[in-house]
């Protein structure tokens, strides 16, 4: 399976508003919404994010919100330095076509589908609002 044309585009020009603080260090970037970008009511979405955030329980979570420029498009998200194995298993299991993590302040675009396509988005501090 590939994940569509126009999705992957999208996926490669993300921008973030952290609920409260900023992470520092290498962490990666997952939400449990939309599986397979297939857009779920509103409800659903959150208690499937409630279920990731309990299996990310025992590790530092930070609140954020992934979305085009304008926001006008976004999903609730949960920003963790757990490793990037972990965050593909975790993407697995709710269904992610692909996870953000940032490692050396690069901001990287990872398919969690099995051609792993990497793509490094450059620096992401310009990308948060």
């Amino acid at each position: 399976m590939m994940i569509d044309a126009h999705f992957w585009q999208a996926y490669c020009d993300p921008y973030f508003k952290f609920e409260n603080r900023i992470p520092t260090g290498d962490f990666v970037i997952i939400t449990a919404n939309n599986p397979a970008s297939y857009r779920l009511e509103e409800q659903e979405n959150l208690i499937r994010n409630k279920c990731l955030q309990c299996d990310l329980a025992p590790h530092i979570l930070h609140n954020v919100l992934v979305g085009n420029e304008d926001f006008s498009w976004s999903e609730a998200s949960f920003a963790s330095s757990i490793s990037v194995q972990l965050a593909i298993e975790l993407a697995q299991k709710y269904q992610q076509n692909a996870i953000y993590f940032v490692q050396d302040e690069q901001l990287k675009l990872l398919s969690c589908l099995p051609d792993r396509t990497i793509i490094n988005l450059g620096k992401w501090g310009h990308r948060i609002r």
